[in-house]
């Protein structure tokens, strides 16, 4: 199958986050997306639910891991014979915490280590593993700066991501939005074209009925900016691609 459009008039490609609690299934609807086209990023952990389906998969465990990946996409979107048309990052959650890690013990301690000709590497008044304002200010812009660059690679983009409650600071208003620290939580779906909410419709949880809700409810941070999808989608990201590159959009 063909995730590409005809007609000239229509996207090209299409960046999309996937947002819901742990174990709600967000990986595993990663099935769905078309093996002998599709390269997956994520840590050794995430890769579980996926074992064993033949997915290409580029492992991240470190913050060098993620740098080289935009890199070797920039310069070559093949694996193998393979040219990649999906790229799934499971999970910018696991990134973020990659970014706080590697500014905390590496970069931070190299920084502050120059500054002071050697005499120290932690900031003075401040616990070991805490963050500065300075510190978050490289962390927000490294995050953002690596969500753009792979939403402007040339292929479909699929981004998934733990949610949290957060007050929006300018608004006093509390959503659930992806779990992201400061006003990146708020800031992040700006990147992309659909961000869906992944929940279980019935209140019995051992009966399920997983959707994706597509839409903004007040509560739950979701877009849909293509205009084709309808509120709650099934969890099925070929017929979602083919609905947003194939469809009409909704009146």
């Amino acid at each position: 199958m063909k995730l590409t459009t005809t007609d000239a008039a229509e996207m090209n490609t299409v960046n999309a986050l996937v947002v819901g609690a742990s174990g709600i299934g967000k990986t595993t609807s990663l099935r769905t997306l078309p093996k002998d086209q599709t390269l997956i990023a994520a840590s050794e952990r995430s890769l579980l639910p996926l074992k064993g389906l033949g997915f290409d998969v580029a492992k991240i465990d470190c913050w060098d891991d993620v740098r080289g990946m935009v890199s070797d996409l920039r310069s070559s979107l093949k694996v193998g014979d393979k040219t990649i048309k999906i790229l799934a990052i499971d999970s910018l959650s696991d990134i973020a915490e990659l970014c706080i890690k590697q500014i905390v013990h590496t970069d931070r301690r190299k920084m502050i280590g120059e500054r002071t000709k050697g005499k120290s590497e932690v900031p003075i008044g401040v616990y070991e593993e805490a963050m500065t304002i300075e510190d978050w200010g490289a962390y927000g812009r490294r995050l953002s700066a690596f969500i753009s660059a792979v939403v402007q690679l040339p292929v479909h983009v699929v981004f998934t991501c733990l949610e949290r409650w957060k007050e929006d600071k300018s608004t006093g208003v509390t959503m659930l939005v992806p779990a992201m620290s400061g006003a990146l939580a708020f800031a992040c779906p700006k990147y992309f074209d659909i961000v869906v909410n992944m929940r279980n419709m019935k209140a019995d949880e051992e009966a399920e009925e997983r959707v994706w809700q597509t839409y903004n409810d007040g509560r739950i941070l979701a877009k849909d900016s293509t205009g084709k999808l309808d509120k709650f989608e099934a969890t099925d990201w070929t017929e979602l691609f083919k609905k947003v590159l194939n469809g009409k959009a909704k009146k």
